[in-house]
């Protein structure tokens, strides 16, 4: 039995040791001397790194999946590396940002002609030729330009980034998880799109006709308030989202103090989550503005983990709770709030 077992043992490892692939970066970065790094993409740990004395190099990154990263010539990031295929294979000159490129696969090679694009589109601008008018036209034709390398790519890693980065902000959860299920295998293990398949599955509990999820969070005298006990002590609250520095949330804030002045009395409560960091900034905006209902706050910015709860990404954001704990509107601006609780309290 044990030698059983010691053979089963071995052949785990074999098989932990064939999910770690190993991917060659190579290149040639003219007129650089130094360390030469593969970072991951935040840019805050080396995978692995080599000293060169001509520019010449080869690192050997090692990963169970595809990765998002960067090279980075002497500690600082200068090109995004899309560690899915090898080699790769990156040329340029070190004095020349704009020439410094990786090909070999075919993510980095969409990536390079998507970044050449950009570079040309950019030119006019940099050099101060282009009139101000112009300049929105070449954001416009920036922006154009990411949507059809997006379009083109949507199935290797340069076009996972784009979805990562940017593109999943304008879906739906079900259009976010349409577009994770259309992945290649090997695409969905990647962390970053692990994350937001993730945040999707929590927008969906979120969406009209769910049920609330409760959380807790101190107010400003330090004491534990639930959505819950409001939620059941009132027949309408508003789970509304917001920052004494968001200028938006500020331009709502008249229409929030309208709606509660009007149903207040009529079983409508505020449940104010802040995503402020600092104390007195938080506490004097509720002063200043009157905000008279609940206000809550773990002062921890974009890392409130009622935010991530609520796959809160912008502000000002916020939910209509029924007596019945369900979600009944989200996202109401201006006199839609009003307009919605003048239909509920009929």
């Amino acid at each position: 039995m044990k030698k059983l077992m010691m053979i089963v043992a071995a052949a785990l490892m074999v098989v932990a040791c064939n999910s770690t692939k190993t991917y060659v970066v190579e290149g040639q970065i003219d007129g650089f001397t130094g360390d030469v790094a593969v970072m991951n993409m935040a840019g805050d740990e080396v995978l692995t790194s080599t000293q060169t004395e001509d520019g010449t190099f080869s690192l050997q990154v090692e990963s169970a999946t595809p990765i998002f990263a960067a090279l980075a010539l002497g500690g600082e990031p200068v090109l995004p590396l899309f560690i899915d295929g090898t080699p790769i294979v990156v040329e340029g000159v070190f004095a020349q940002p704009e020439t410094i490129l990786a090909t070999g696969t075919e993510s980095n090679q969409a990536f390079a002609d998507f970044n050449k694009k950009q570079w040309e589109l950019m030119a006019p601008v940099m050099s101060g030729e282009a009139a101000d008018e112009d300049v929105m036209n070449v954001f416009a034709q920036m922006q154009q330009a990411m949507d059809e390398s997006y379009e083109a790519n949507k199935e290797n890693l340069w076009g996972a980034y784009i979805f990562v980065s940017n593109k999943y902000r304008e879906m739906s959860g079900e259009e976010i998880l349409e577009t994770v299920a259309a992945y290649p295998k090997e695409l969905q293990k990647v962390e970053e799109v692990k994350l937001v398949k993730e945040y999707a599955e929590k927008m969906l509990k979120t969406d009209v006709g769910q049920d609330y999820t409760n959380i807790t969070l101190p107010n400003a005298e330090g004491e534990e308030v639930s959505l819950k006990e409001i939620v059941e002590a009132n027949k309408v609250v508003l789970l509304d989202f917001w920052a004494s520095w968001c200028r938006p949330c500020m331009g709502e804030m008249p229409y929030l103090l309208e709606a509660y002045a009007t149903y207040h009395d009529k079983g409508f409560e505020i449940y104010g989550v802040s995503l402020d960091d600092n104390a007195e900034a938080w506490k004097a905006t509720i002063e200043k503005q009157g905000m008279q209902w609940v206000n809550v706050s773990e002062l921890a910015g974009w890392q409130t983990a009622a935010a991530q709860e609520y796959s809160v990404n912008s502000i000002p954001a916020n939910f209509l709770i029924g007596a019945d704990g369900k979600i009944v509107a989200k996202n109401l601006r201006g006199e839609a709030l009003v307009e919605k609780l003048a239909e509920l309290f009929e």
